[in-house]
């Protein structure tokens, strides 16, 4: 683990691949195929998964394209696959945080209650805010559990969720990841991906 801190923070661009809510052995059967092609074909230095992996052969099918760092999140939780809520870096000085988003299991459950109670869910800023209390001193904070892209600044923080890994009607059927550079001076470019199965 000190070799990994030790090389993050070498200054050097970094090519990251984010991705969350693959939900398989719940949702699906398995990766899909091309979606496994598509994220080898990017060669990334370390897969980000924030959570709802679900079962871990997941893990270690991606660990055959790049290192993994997987957080857990609330359908981790129901499997009992146990992973840290949380897990924080540094890359070119920049402050960086993965977790998958639900903050906890109570505000998963009351979020929920609200739901049924208001026909209302918290929207992507709700969450992004409830993160931005958790890890103040955050640059970056990479998540998942929306199964939407976004990229977006929220109280001074950068918001990145790569989408959903499996395919749904929220992403049109096309699994969605994140490809994320932080280059050497900080600088952040990101490229959304999503894979066609046709």
């Amino acid at each position: 683990m000190e070799k990994k801190d030790a090389k993050r923070d070498q200054k050097k661009d970094w090519r990251l691949l984010l991705l969350a809510d693959t939900h398989v052995g719940d949702r699906i059967k398995a990766l899909e195929p091309k979606l496994l092609e598509a994220m080898k074909a990017e060669q990334p230095e370390m897969i980000l998964h924030a959570g709802d992996i679900a079962v871990p052969s997941v893990v270690t099918e991606l660990e055959k394209i790049a290192p993994v760092v997987a957080v857990q999140g609330n359908r981790d939780w129901f499997k009992r696959y146990k992973l840290p809520m949380e897990a924080q870096f540094e890359f070119n000085g920049l402050k960086v945080v993965l977790a998958h988003g639900h903050i906890s299991m109570w505000h998963w459950f009351w979020n929920y209650v609200r739901l049924f109670l208001t026909f209302r869910i918290h929207d992507n800023a709700f969450f992004q805010r409830q993160l931005a209390r958790l890890y103040p001193e955050a640059d970056l904070i990479i998540y998942g559990h929306l199964h939407f892209q976004y990229d977006e600044v929220t109280e001074g923080i950068r918001f990145l969720n790569p989408g959903s890994g499996y395919p749904h009607w929220r992403n049109k059927g096309r699994p969605q990841y994140m490809m994320l550079t932080i280059k050497e001076d900080g600088e952040l470019v990101v490229q959304r991906r999503e894979v066609l199965l046709d």
